[in-house]
């Protein structure tokens, strides 16, 4: 599996091939939704608020089920077969329940987690009240990190549900249900190298809020998903290739292909080895046998 600098750097490098694509699929999601907080401004107050609602429900449905478009393009991208804008609406409408389902499946499953936090802010802030003046001061100081501690099953789950959007996107055959089952067994064991890769982008995200969004999207925002594209193409090899078998679900897709080529080769290379080493062998078996007869003959 390739090291956090690699997946980093053969990202980069796909960027360079089709940035401007790169930008364009991260301009369009952040348009539309800037294009429904407009709409929200001018219609609250002029419109039915049902109506506004409605609007607003369909279109985050919609925003949701075309960010696993969006997910599959950056896929494409960073194994360097070629895309373009239009692409991301071609199949827009092909199994959208089970884009939509499978992501709202995720959404629902990371909520129960983050559930678990809720008692435990209410009994810091329950303490927070009964305590005196001088203790309410240290009561401040211990709720953010009890809060952050509370968040952890959260987060650890997070990650484990992280690879469902790329499985979405790339594995048109996996059900939405089984989308996430099958994105925790392809984090067994990488949540912490998946967690190391996102806090490297810390100082990206920062200097991206100083530039009021502008550098997340012509550089940050591509550069980071076409990143944790690559790393759902490491965890999906390593499960093509561990000693268990791969998983039947992750068939059939050109990352298998160089998997399996990259296997052919190193058989082939163990085979030359092999041959070398034999004919080593005989050739100096032979040189023994002529020196024992040059020895009968003398």
């Amino acid at each position: 599996m390739k090291t956090r600098q690699e997946l980093k750097l053969r990202a980069k490098e796909a960027l360079r091939a089709q940035r401007t694509t790169a930008i364009l699929l991260m301009l369009v999601m952040i348009l539309k939704v800037l294009a429904l907080s407009v709409f929200n401004d001018i219609a609250i107050g002029r419109l039915n608020f049902i109506l506004v609602a409605a609007v607003n429900l369909l279109v985050i449905l919609a925003l949701i089920a075309l960010a696993v478009n969006v997910m599959r393009e950056y896929i494409k991208i960073y194994r360097g077969e070629h895309t373009h804008l239009m692409a991301l609406y071609g199949d827009f409408k092909t199994k959208f329940d089970r884009k939509l389902g499978g992501m709202m499946w995720m959404f629902l499953w990371v909520m129960v987690w983050a559930l678990i936090s809720i008692p435990v802010i209410i009994l810091a802030v329950y303490l927070f009240r009964r305590t005196g003046r001088g203790m309410r001061l240290l009561a401040i100081v211990l709720i953010g990190p009890i809060h952050l501690i509370a968040l952890i099953p959260a987060i650890v789950k997070g990650l484990e549900y992280a690879m469902t959007t790329f499985i979405l996107a790339d594995q048109p055959d996996v059900t939405a249900r089984e989308a996430l089952k099958l994105s925790m067994r392809l984090m067994a064991g990488n949540k912490k190298k998946l967690f190391v890769l996102v806090l490297s982008f810390i100082g990206w995200f920062v200097l991206s809020v100083l530039t009021l969004g502008i550098l997340y999207v012509v550089y940050v925002g591509p550069y980071y998903y076409t990143t944790l594209a690559g790393f759902y193409d490491e965890v999906r090899v390593k499960a093509l290739t561990d000693g268990n078998g791969p998983p039947k679900e992750l068939k059939g897709t050109v990352i298998e292909v160089e998997a399996e080529a990259d296997a052919v080769r190193a058989d082939e290379t163990a085979a030359i080895e092999a041959q070398a080493e034999i004919d080593a062998l005989d050739a100096i078996d032979g040189g023994n046998v002529e020196v024992e007869i040059e020895e009968v003959e003398v």
